[in-house]
């Protein structure tokens, strides 16, 4: 009995303990909620060739009343995300007419320009106006026989760890290979003034003699401590002296182009491996950001091979997060002088007119955004996709645009160290 009791009073005790209740709700958006849409086309020109998009950029808010520490009130417009909103409320328009989702490519080349913006209840953002592009061929294809030489350390050094060790395999340069040729030729991404370089890097099957390789285009060298001598990490120089002293590592620059795998820390600078020379036409203007013009190829130096007729990767570049893909396009097209979209300093000058450009540097801020949005230097939110991109900040770096293509192609004609290529 005294058992039972005693669970009853125990009972009654928890019940007067109980908490009061509230009817907690989430606060859940509505499309009359929205007072102010911010909307960019991400670019101001288009390419009309049905691939090319515009991919939208908006942003919504709703003006609330908030009061600070002396009790005054005052309107602030505070974020609202519209995908929580039902996707019949989220309108965009281009040429007045209600359009599908949040990309708009076309084919029509009829009209110069175009007039876009975006609505959300009764709020309609500033009308952008975008220029169409007519697409342009480039020309044939152009492919490139590649011979990826590669720095391996040495079974019998003291540092190697054969539980740990991993060797660039050619499995490896073909994955990097393949991925780089789909970002060359616009087959992964749709920026919206994406190019078709026409060209193809591949593995190369013969040697500088015309002999059947055992593994095209892998062309393994062996190195150990002695090559660095007193040096207690091993640095660019201590490979470089090697392949400038070692013919063998020097395979033929009007045949192949020589990649040389360097097993060093990944924010090692390698070089400057773009084209530091070039033949101008006569009438034509010389390409900009190459520095020094010649007048014929006896006035190339030809003392430093790796700097003037080869090209260096990090070797971590073969080992990405498990969830990437080996890319190596950026290597490829700076080695024909195509130069990054961002900078850490107040302007970006990469020689082309459609990229977008942001900055980095530690007071430009404003220039990264959450994700993949940035902020160009031209006031352009979009989403980051340039395979020229900044590397320590989120970008699909899966595309080249019109300019870098038509740069890039030009380079490949006129620098005499960049002429390993064919049409076959």
């Amino acid at each position: 009995m005294k058992r039972i009791l005693y669970v009853l009073v125990l009972l009654f005790v928890l019940q007067g303990c109980e908490k009061e209740k509230f009817d907690y709700q989430v606060y859940q958006p509505r499309a009359s909620d929205i007072d102010v849409v911010e909307f960019s086309t991400g670019s101001p020109t288009l390419i009309a060739d049905g691939k090319a998009s515009l991919q939208f950029v908006l942003e919504a808010f709703r003006r609330v009343e908030v009061k600070n520490k002396a009790g005054v009130t005052k309107d602030t417009l505070m974020f609202v995300d519209y995908r929580a909103l039902p996707k019949n409320e989220v309108k965009v328009f281009v040429e007045g007419k209600l359009i599908e989702g949040t990309s708009y490519s076309t084919t029509d080349l009829s009209k110069g320009t175009i007039s876009c913006y975006a609505q959300i209840g009764d709020a309609k953002s500033e009308t952008r106006q975008v220029t169409i592009r007519k697409p342009k061929d480039v020309g044939e294809k152009r492919y490139v026989d590649v011979v990826f030489h590669v720095f391996e350390l040495s079974g019998t050094d003291a540092a190697y760890d054969p539980l740990t060790y991993q060797e660039v395999t050619p499995k490896l340069l073909q994955q990097g290979l393949d991925y780089a040729n789909a970002i060359f030729n616009n087959s992964v991404g749709n920026d919206p003034n994406g190019g078709n370089a026409q060209i193809e890097f591949r593995l190369a099957r013969k040697n500088a003699s015309g002999v059947n390789l055992a593994i095209p285009g892998y062309n393994r060298i062996f190195y150990d401590s002695t090559w660095k001598g007193t040096a207690s990490l091993f640095n660019p120089s201590h490979f470089t002296v090697k392949i400038n002293s070692t013919a063998s590592y020097q395979w033929d620059k009007d045949k192949f182009l020589n990649v040389y795998i360097f097993p060093t820390a990944a924010n090692t600078f390698l070089g400057d491996t773009k084209a530091a020379y070039q033949i101008v036409p006569a009438g034509q203007e010389a390409l900009l950001g190459i520095p020094k013009i010649v007048n014929s190829v006896a006035d190339v130096p030809t003392t430093d091979f790796f700097l003037n007729y080869g090209l260096g990767i990090h070797r971590t570049a073969f080992f990405p997060d498990p969830s990437n893909r080996v890319e190596i396009a950026s290597y490829l097209a700076a080695y024909y002088a195509t130069y990054p979209t961002s900078s850490t300093g107040n302007t970006v000058v990469d020689y082309v007119s459609d990229t977008r450009k942001y900055l980095t540097g530690s007071t430009q801020t404003a220039n990264i955004s959450t994700g993949l949005m940035k902020v160009s230097v031209d006031g352009y939110k979009f989403l980051a996709n340039n395979a020229m991109d900044d590397i320590r900040y989120a970008s699909l770096r899966n595309n080249f645009t019109q300019g870098q293509v038509e740069r890039l192609r030009l380079v490949m004609e006129r620098s005499p160290v960049r002429k390993a290529w064919s049409l076959q």
